[in-house]
C-alpha cells in the first residue's frame, strides 16, 4: 500500500513541477525582454558582441526551443537525430532530465553547485527557526486553550496577530538596531548583524551561534504566531470531544486528559504545517536572509532574479517545487504515524 501511494504521488507531481518551471520560464522572459544576462559586467560591448553573446547563451532561439533545451528534451532529440525540428538549434546541452540544472547565464557556474553550496546555510537557519517555533508554539497553544478567554489567552492572541502583521524585514531591522547597534554603543555584549561568521577571527561554534540568533528569532516569530493559534484551536476542538468527556467521567486526572488524549490528537494539524514548511528551506527565509546578509538559497534567488539569470532562478524554483511535493508527502506519512486511524488511501 505504501509503495502504491508513493508511486501515485510521484506521478501526480510530474505535471506540477513541469507547470511551475514553464510558468517561471515564461515570467522571467517576459520581465527581461531583450535584456542579456551579464551584459552589465562589460558595458563596452559592441552590438556585434552582444549578438554573439546572445547566440552563445541560446537567447536567439525561439522561446520553446530554449525551454526544451533547459528541460533536456532538446538534448535527447539531438541524440536520436531529431534536432532538425528545433529550427536550427545549436549549443544544446544536457538539461533537467539528465540531472543538470544548467549553468548560470551571468558567471557560468553550475546552478546545482551554487544551490548545494548555499543549501546548508538555509537549512541551518530554517530548521533552527522551525525547532524554536514548534517548541514554543505547542505550550503556548495549550496554555491558551486551557485559559480560554483569560488575560493570558488575550496576550497570546496579541502575540499571534503581531507575528503575522509585523513585516519580517522591519522586525529584523529593529532587532539589529537594538541588539547590535545600541548594545555596542552602550558597551554591552552585542550580537552580529550579518553573515554566518566573523571575518578573519570567527568561525567557531559560539561565533556561528551568535550570528544565527537574530535571523532565527525573526523567522521563528512568524512560525510561532501561526502554529500557536492552530494548536490552540485544535486543542479546544479535541477537548470538546465525547471521548475526552468520557475520560473525565471515569476519573482521569485533568493533566492526563490534556496531554494523553488532548495534545496527541491536537498536534496532527501542526504536523501538516511543519511538513509543508519544507519548501521554506529554499524560499521561506528570503526576506530574513536579505536583511541579515545570510548567504542562503533565498538570498541567491533574489540576487539572480534581479540580474535576470534565467537558469539560476529556474533551478532554484524547480528545486523548491520538488520540496513542495516532498513536504506534502512527508505530511501525509507523519499523519499516518501520529494517528493510526488515518490510512494512506
Amino acid at each position: 500500500m505504501l509503495l502504491r501511494f508513493l508511486l501515485r504521488r510521484a506521478l501526480a507531481a510530474i505535471p506540477v513541477v513541469v507547470g511551475v518551471t514553464l510558468i517561471t520560464f515564461l515570467l522571467m522572459h517576459s520581465a527581461a525582454g531583450s535584456y542579456v544576462p551579464g551584459l552589465s559586467l562589460n558595458p563596452n560591448l559592441t552590438p556585434k558582441d552582444v549578438e554573439q553573446l546572445r547566440s552563445e547563451l541560446g537567447l536567439d532561439q525561439p522561446i520553446y526551443v530554449q525551454y526544451l533545451d533547459w528541460i533536456g528534451v532538446a538534448w535527447i532529440m539531438q541524440k536520436v537525430g531529431l534536432a532538425g525540428v528545433l529550427v536550427g538549434a545549436h549549443g544544446i546541452t544536457p538539461g533537467l532530465l539528465q540531472g543538470s540544472f544548467g549553468h548560470s547565464m551571468v558567471d557560468g557556474t553550475a546552478v546545482g553547485g551554487q544551490i548545494f553550496e548555499r543549501l546548508p546555510n538555509t537549512i541551518l537557519l530554517t530548521l533552527t527557526a522551525i525547532l524554536l517555533g514548534v517548541l514554543l508554539s505547542i505550550p503556548l497553544g495549550v496554555m491558551g486553550a486551557l485559559s480560554r478567554g483569560s488575560k493570558l489567552d488575550h496576550f497570546f492572541s496579541f502575540l499571534s496577530i503581531a507575528g503575522v502583521a509585523i513585516p519580517q524585514f522591519w522586525l529584523g531591522l529593529m532587532l539589529i538596531l537594538i541588539f547590535s547597534v545600541k548594545f555596542h554603543d552602550w558597551g554591552l555584549p552585542f550580537l552580529p548583524s550579518s553573515g554566518t561568521t566573523t571575518p578573519f577571527t570567527g568561525g567557531d561554534l559560539l561565533d556561528r551561534l551568535a550570528h544565527l540568533v537574530l535571523p532565527a528569532v525573526v523567522l521563528s516569530f512568524f512560525y510561532l504566531a501561526i502554529w500557536s493559534r492552530y494548536t490552540r484551536s485544535s486543542m479546544l476542538e479535541v477537548l470538546s470531544q465525547d471521548y475526552v468527556r468520557t475520560a473525565r467521567a471515569k476519573g482521569m486526572s485533568e493533566r492526563r486528559v490534556t496531554y494523553l488524549h488532548g495534545l496527541r490528537n491536537a498536534v496532527i494539524p501542526l504536523v501538516t504545517l511543519v511538513g509543508l514548511e519544507l519548501p521554506g528551506l529554499v524560499s521561506g527565509a528570503l526576506v530574513v536572509e536579505a536583511v541579515f546578509s545570510w548567504p542562503g538559497i533565498g538570498l541567491l534567488a533574489f540576487q539572480r532574479a534581479l540580474a535576470y539569470d534565467y537558469t539560476m532562478v529556474l533551478g532554484i524554483v524547480t528545486f523548491a517545487a520538488v520540496l513542495v511535493v516532498l513536504g506534502n508527502l512527508v505530511s501525509d506519512l507523519l499523519y499516518a504515524a501520529v494517528d493510526p486511524r488515518i490510512r494512506l488511501q
